[in-house]
């Protein structure tokens, strides 16, 4: 019979051991349920307004996910464009008011078509900016 020395005994058992806690771990570390972005109307006609009068509109945000949505920020494509929010923080199932101004009188009495974008910055993993745009067309009285 043969005698094996306690290092060996360790060098065996020790990376089993090391990799029973790994999976321990990693089979508890499951990831943090996530908010979602959902814009019910991704595109809009605004119609035909004139050029001396603003328009606005409200489209809903909702968060379809299993985790908290927070709205981190929001940008459009013109300054002629304003967005808002009515919540910052939707939790599951939770709906925010997107308003939507376009004031053609930011461009000086052009008229026309034009197409705008407003860009929603989020904490949504699978898309962190959604965007929102819309068409309008802008006439004299």
């Amino acid at each position: 019979m043969r005698a094996v020395s306690s290092a060996a005994r360790y060098s065996r058992v020790v990376p089993g051991i090391v990799a029973l806690l790994v999976l321990i771990l990693l089979s508890a570390c499951e990831a943090a349920p996530a908010g979602k972005i959902n814009i019910l109307t991704t595109e809009a006609e605004f119609g035909t307004v004139l050029n001396t009068d603003p328009v606005t509109q409200v489209f809903e945000v909702r968060n379809t996910g299993d985790g908290v949505l927070d709205i981190t920020g929001l940008s459009t494509s013109c300054s002629c464009t304003i967005a808002t929010v009515s919540k910052d923080s939707l939790e599951p199932g939770d709906v925010a008011d997107l308003t939507v101004t376009f004031d053609p009188g930011a461009h000086n009495g052009a008229t026309g078509q034009f197409v705008r974008q407003v860009f929603i910055q989020s904490t949504d993993p699978e898309n962190p900016e959604a965007v929102f745009a819309f068409r309008i067309t802008v006439v004299e009285p």
